[in-house]
């Protein structure tokens, strides 16, 4: 687990001497524009509070990692409440990303694959346990039998990219063609002994989708499942295609320089690896998923349990879908992605109604993952704020702070020393947190992204330099308070500021 994160105490000073170059709490400095609203306006009645955490947040995850672009949509209910960009999707024109902006959406490819073999599943077309060669019969038969329930939950040994493979340049015409890759290969275990994530082995299921259907792969999403869901935003990354809105793709070096990402042609993982999407389309499917409109709900429960090894470990992987809970709990369905020049994460809360999702045009991490369990946090209960803010409430806040942050053990695993600062009513700031249990303790500059406070009451974003959010809230008047922080994780607080 990597919890709440901790710069230096020089630094929170240094912060405080130049707190205009630190707040990012007001919205974007003088010449810092960098949130583009959505073509297709959302729903943000009554989340007004929510929608100016997300855009805080996400903004300074992506000034903070140096991302050029990102986007992020929230959906609730069946309705999208929140759908943006941030940045650059073309760094050297200068074009924005929006709402429209398309996406490498990566390994989020399986979760819309699985929905085309739920369909047939459905239909009586496919069997999930019956070998997979009745589907696909070019596909070599191996020392032991598997079957489409085998790949879908990463359990029938076939094997993962090996070498530069993840660079591949070469066009495939077909799905069968790009199988060509592995499938000589021997299987790396007797099926179900362990779980082994397998991107090619999605890629032998768009054959097999093929085989059930009697339709070519790529025909039978679009039209069974992108158009009936209003996806009109997903589609392959055809390389000799013009994609309307389609973003460029970058790499960003140590040391924050940006790069153009090497060429690929991903033909021959389409099911693997190979979709262009938006966030709103992506919650588009996640809401879909969300009643028996779509799938019903035997199907939904089947692809939602967990498989198991052959001793009888649960994997926390269904069909398509990883499965966890929040840190309250509730159960979460989710599929991270990444790609050459593209992160992805799609997260659902059944139980709440709430999906989220967020891109961006970067091969590196930039807390996805975070961002989408405290944006779905955010938005299922949207944070409160003043009416207006107060300067005066404000300045109950500002001064040096430093807190220990605890999880299930009496010693805290992380110490943040943070400086905050008041401006026109808002508080943000810098700090550094330290990681105690790391061996030695691993120290971290953080941005303070987002406040705006209540008396006696303060929600903050912490955003680390690997652009990693953590949620703390705080409460309580004097040299003393209280609170929580939260990720996908959660713990205590408790907090002390340095007397003036």
């Amino acid at each position: 687990m990597r919890p709440f994160l901790p710069a230096s105490p020089a630094a929170i000073r240094d912060g405080l001497r130049t707190p205009l170059l630190l707040l990012l709490v007001a919205g974007p400095l003088p010449g810092q524009s960098a949130v583009h609203p959505p073509a297709v306006t959302p729903s943000y009645e009554g989340m007004g509070p929510a929608v100016e955490y997300a855009r805080a947040m996400l903004d300074a995850m992506r000034i903070e990692r140096g991302v050029p672009g990102l986007s992020a949509a929230v959906g609730i209910g069946g309705r999208i409440v929140f759908a943006e960009g941030f940045g650059s999707a073309d760094v050297e024109n200068r074009a924005p990303v929006t709402a429209e902006t398309k996406f490498r959406v990566g390994s989020v490819s399986k979760p819309l694959t699985a929905a085309a073999m739920a369909l047939l599943v459905e239909r009586g077309q496919l069997d999930l346990d019956a070998p997979v060669q009745e589907y696909v019969p070019t596909f070599p038969r191996k020392r032991w039998p598997i079957t489409s329930r085998m790949v879908a939950g990463h359990l029938a040994g076939i094997r993962h990219y090996d070498g530069e493979e993840f660079l591949s340049r070469e066009h495939y015409d077909t799905v069968t063609d790009g199988l060509a890759i592995f499938s000589g290969d021997s299987l790396l275990f007797e099926p179900g002994a362990r779980f082994r994530y397998s991107s090619y082995g999605w890629n032998l299921l768009s054959a097999v989708v093929e085989g059930a259907s009697g339709e070519e792969f790529l025909a039978f999403m679009d039209v069974e499942v992108f158009e009936p869901l209003g996806m009109m935003s997903t589609v392959a990354d055809q390389v000799d295609s013009i994609i309307p809105y389609r973003t460029r793709f970058y790499e960003v070096a140590n040391d924050g320089r940006v790069y153009n990402s090497p060429y690929v042609d991903n033909s021959y993982k389409w099911a693997g690896g190979g979709f262009l999407s938006t966030p709103s389309d992506l919650v588009r499917f996640g809401m879909a998923h969300l009643d028996d409109s779509f799938l019903n709900s035997e199907t939904l429960t089947e692809f939602w349990t967990s498989q198991r090894t052959a001793d009888g470990e649960e994997t926390d992987n269904g069909i398509g879908w990883f499965l966890g809970t929040t840190a309250d709990g509730t159960p979460a369905i989710s599929h991270g992605g990444g790609s050459i020049g593209g992160v992805t994460y799609l997260l659902l809360l059944p139980e709440e109604g709430v999906v989220a999702a967020l891109t961006a045009n970067t091969s590196q991490g930039v807390g996805l993952h975070r961002a989408a369990f405290l944006l779905a946090e955010a938005f299922r209960a949207p944070v409160s704020v003043a009416t207006a803010p107060d300067p005066a409430v404000a300045a109950e806040w500002a001064g040096n702070w430093t807190c220990d942050a605890f999880h299930e053990d009496p010693e805290p695993l992380v110490r943040a020393e943070f400086g905050l600062v008041e401006r026109s009513g808002r508080i943000g700031g810098l700090g550094v947190w330290e990681i105690l249990v790391e061996e030695p303790p691993v120290q971290t500059e953080v941005t303070v992204a987002w406040s705006d406070p209540e008396s006696g009451r303060l929600a903050l974003v912490f955003v680390d330099d690997r652009g990693n959010p953590t949620r703390i809230e705080l409460e309580g008047k004097g040299t003393e308070v209280t609170g929580t922080w939260s990720d996908e994780h959660r713990g205590d607080l408790t907090c002390r500021r340095a007397v003036r």
